[in-house]
This record gives structure tokens, C-alpha cells and sequence, in this order.
């Protein structure tokens, strides 16, 4: 099928950290061969350097050679992510209500601004996407120069920063202070970085983070239950490792049973610490406070099973009699604080 008279293709060019709004002041979304035009100029005289311009310039030109169409620049913001998404999404919706159009080629200038694809597929059609390299000339591809213009990249970026300086700064300093015994420390704190970028559990630390700057702006009571909280799972982390380490013959899960064994009552002491911070926090909120105990009731149940179960595992001579009972009271304590809750509600 073929695209109706009154329905245009729109031509898209992504500028998903607004670049062009930053630098030129012009606000998204630019519609038609002029505006875009002078969106492109004023931004290379703002910056010569930046590669925004020349997607929009490309995505003219592809656009006098498709009938029917009209070029279309989408502006983000320097927020990268899902605010700059929820822009783009917005001012495509406006577009749509002015332009008739059910197909798209998207022109970008990298990768990161194909993540917008499965937006603007939310709405049209995309039938092709291009990619703008620009090509650079002999001078500009000096080694000098893209190692200049990297260091100032991260420089300006604090992300990048924090990423690229921070955590070699970190694990030089452990090394100054600790000799070769901090690449243990170091490869630690790799190790936990990859972790939490790998499972991109930044939220959850960020939410920890929020809820210690609250208590302690509000409840000195419940911020000083949280510290005590993190240095018993210090306590706990270190207890345990003083008591997993294996021998020659001993396999690596006995050792990680062992840590568990030792040091997971320490964790529930944690995990009640937070929870009775908690507690003092929203004492007020009847409904939250009962949700609470149910936590705490299926937190004490989690443990005395789990423990039961490690022992179980390391000790197979005691039978599997303490195991069955302390899942069946963990049971009923889980039961009854869910029913409690009900009943309150």
C-alpha cells in the first residue's frame, strides 16, 4: 500500500541530549526545511564541532528527495534517559497532531539516539533508519586530538568522571594506604560496580541513599538504627568470612554454607534494625505500620529456615528434624501476620 495524498512521511532527526536547544536556545520540535535550516546554522556557529547539525542537514536533504514528506527535528533533554525520552515522546505527539502521517525514517547521529526507535515506533511506522558519520579531516583524526577532546569530554561530563577518575583515584589511594593488600579491597569494589551496573540495581542504592538523608533530616532515632544496621552487616560480612575459609580439600559451597551459618543472624539483627527505623519513621500511618510487621514476620521466618537449612546441608547426620519444624513455625508466624494485616485493614 502506498501512502495516501494528505499523509506525509516525516523525516526524524534525534537530538536526544538537546544540544541544540542547550546551545541555540531554538525549542523542539523544529518543523519544516526553514526552521530546521536555521536550527542547524545557528548551531554550528554556536559550536563547529557538534555533530547534531549535521544529522539535521542530513535529514533535509533525504527529505527534498522523498515526496510528500517533512523533515522533523526531536529535541530531548541534557537529562539523558527517561526525561529526555518523555520529551521526545511528547513532542512527537504534537507533531502528529498537525502532520498526517503513519511512516518515518529516523536520522541520528549514534547510537545512543537509536534508543528513541522504540518510541517513535509507538506511533509511525519506521521504514528506515540512517546513520550520520561525519567525516573528519587528517588533522582532526590526529591521535592528539582525540585524546584531547576525550579527556575534555569526561571532564565535562560528571558521569563519565566519576566512572573514567573516580574509581581509579579509589583504588590507587587503597593502594597507597594498604600495599598490595588492597588490590583485594580493589577488586572488591570492581567487582560491586560491574555488579550493579550489570543488574542496574542504581535505584535500589539511590533509595537507600534517599532514605538515609530522610531519616536523618526528620528522625534522628531511626538515622542512627540505619548506621547501626550497615555496621552489623559489616559485623556479620566479616564474622562470616572468618569462618568460611576453606581448606586445600574443602569445596568452595561449603565455605560459602559456613559464611550464611555464622553470619545470618547478624543480617536479621540488620534487617530489624532497618525495619524498627522504619516503624519510628511512619508510626503515624496505621496501614504502613501493620505491612511492617508482615515483613518483619517473613524476614525472622526466611532466616530461621534458611539457618536450619544450612545446618541441615552441613551437618546431614542431625536429620531433617529441625528443618521440617522451623518451616512449619515460620509458616504459621508468616500466616498469622498476614492475618493480622488483614484484619487491621
Amino acid at each position: 500500500m502506498g501512502v495516501g495524498l494528505k499523509e506525509k512521511i516525516l523525516v526524524i532527526s534525534v537530538d536526544r541530549d538537546n544540544d541544540i536547544g542547550e546551545k541555540t536556545g531554538i525549542a523542539g520540535p523544529i518543523v519544516g526545511e526553514k526552521n530546521n535550516l536555521e536550527a542547524a546554522n545557528k548551531l554550528l556557529l554556536s559550536d563547529p564541532e557538534d555533530s547534531d547539525a549535521n544529522t539535521v542537514f542530513a535529514a533535509i536533504k533525504i527529505s527534498k528527495n522523498i515526496k510528500n514528506s517533512e523533515v522533523v527535528t526531536l529535541t530531548g533533554s541534557k537529562h539523558v534517559g527517561i526525561e529526555s525520552d518523555q520529551i521526545i515522546l511528547k513532542q512527537l505527539g504534537k507533531v502528529l497532531k498537525k502532520i498526517k502521517a503513519k511512516q518515518a525514517i529516523l536520522v541520528t547521529d549514534g547510537a545512543e539516539d537509536e534508543f528513541v526507535i522504540p518510541i517513535i515506533q509507538n506511533k509511525l511506522k519506521v521504514i528506515s533508519v540512517k546513520r550520520i558519520v561525519v567525516k573528519q579531516s587528517q588533522q582532526l583524526e590526529s591521535t592528539y586530538y582525540v585524546i584531547t577532546n576525550f579527556i575534555r569530554q569526561i571532564l565535562q561530563d560528571p558521569s563519565m568522571s566519576r566512572t573514567i577518575l573516580g574509581i581509579p583515584a579509589v583504588a590507587l589511594l587503597l593502594f597507597a594506604f594498604f600495599g598490595y593488600a588492597g588490590w583485594r579491597f580493589v577488586l572488591g569494589a570492581v567487582g560491586l560496580f560491574l555488579l550493579v551496573k550489570g543488574f542496574q540495581v542504581e535505584g535500589f542504592f539511590g533509595a537507600v541513599l534517599n532514605e538515609l538523608k530522610v531519616s536523618l533530616r526528620k528522625g534522628k532515632v531511626s538515622f542512627f538504627l540505619y548506621i547501626l544496621a550497615v555496621i552489623f552487616i559489616v559485623i556479620g560480612s566479616a564474622y562470616g568470612y572468618l569462618n568460611a575459609k576453606p581448606t586445600k580439600s574443602e569445596m568452595w559451597f561449603d565455605a560459602v554454607l559456613r559464611f550464611f551459618y555464622a553470619s545470618i543472624y547478624y543480617f536479621f539483627i540488620a534487617g530489624f534494625l532497618t525495619w524498627l527505623g522504619k516503624i519510628i519513621m511512619y508510626y503515624g500511618d496505621r496501614k504502613r505500620v501493620f505491612r511492617f510487621f508482615t515483613l518483619l514476620a517473613l524476614l525472622f521466618s526466611i532466616t530461621i529456615v534458611t539457618r536450619s537449612a544450612i545446618e541441615m546441608m552441613l551437618t546431614p547426620e542431625i536429620g531433617a528434624g529441625n528443618m521440617i519444624f522451623t518451616t512449619i513455625f515460620g509458616f504459621l508466624v508468616v500466616f498469622l501476620a498476614v492475618l493480622l494485616e488483614r484484619v487491621k485493614k
